[in-house]
């Protein structure tokens, strides 16, 4: 999952009491002791407030013992470390000219999508271009925020093509797990901004192919017809289903 404010998001997460079905446990603990670090306090005062905060959140199946370490873990290192910015707050994660350009030379959508969406984790990583991924699950995650849907024999075609031809780069280990992608210099004008981090690749097609968009809802991309159409049929039928409710209950009332 990825989250340009950190602060904002768990502060309303907190808030609601309730916790996301797209957040893991571990990164939720994260940010939570983020967001109850006091230098000036006890570390085993945080420990017991994560702890006390991730119980109240009820979830399902969800046992303090697997995550004691985890909780300690966290508490420690942000005492240990020296850095004072524990949150990333971005507004939006740009694509530049260059970096389009060079999604723009590539030979099919599926391969455009993916790039365009490697350039984005590689911005809001912040790691000098690399994309680093624990396991095969890691690296589906990035294929469906491109939204793309390959068999994994195709996924690695896919990858080995633009390996091959110079646009991305794996780590010395030949893990296809460690990619790296050129970014361009940040005094190149700015050509997209990212504000919200899903469908990333419907935002290429829905933004930079001609003759569709993005529906407004879901994110699917959908053909434009001219005629102001901003959903996909699915969104499109909930929208007008939803209105049909108002419309009775105003008129009941």
């Amino acid at each position: 999952m990825y989250i340009l404010n950190e602060k904002k998001y768990i502060r309303e997460v907190l808030a609601s009491g309730n916790k996301p079905d797209n957040i893991s446990n571990g990164y939720l603990i994260t940010l939570i002791t983020k967001y109850y670090f006091d230098r000036g306090k006890n570390p085993n005062a945080l420990i017991d407030i994560v702890k006390q905060k991730m119980l109240e959140f009820n979830i399902e199946g969800y046992q303090e013992y697997r995550y004691a370490n985890k909780i300690k873990k966290s508490c420690t290192e942000l005492y240990e470390s020296e850095s004072k910015n524990l949150f990333r707050e971005l507004e939006y994660v740009p694509i530049y000219e260059k970096e389009l350009k060079v999604v723009e030379s590539l030979p099919n959508d599926r391969q455009k999508k993916f790039m365009f969406t490697l350039f984005a984790i590689a911005r809001y990583m912040n790691c000098e271009g690399w994309i680093n991924k624990k396991d095969s699950k890691g690296l589906s995650e990035v294929f469906k925020l491109a939204n793309v849907t390959l068999s994994s024999e195709k996924k690695n075609k896919l990858l080995y093509e633009l390996y091959s031809n110079g646009y991305i780069h794996f780590g010395k280990k030949v893990n296809n797990l460690n990619i790296r992608v050129d970014l361009s210099d940040t005094n190149d004008d700015i050509a997209y901004k990212i504000i919200k981090f899903e469908n990333i690749g419907n935002q290429y097609i829905g933004n930079f192919k001609k003759g569709y968009k993005q529906c407004k809802c879901c994110g699917k991309k959908i053909k434009d017809t001219g005629n102001k159409k901003m959903y996909c049929k699915k969104c499109a039928e909930e929208k007008q289903l939803e209105s049909d409710r108002k419309y009775k209950n105003k008129t009941r009332n």
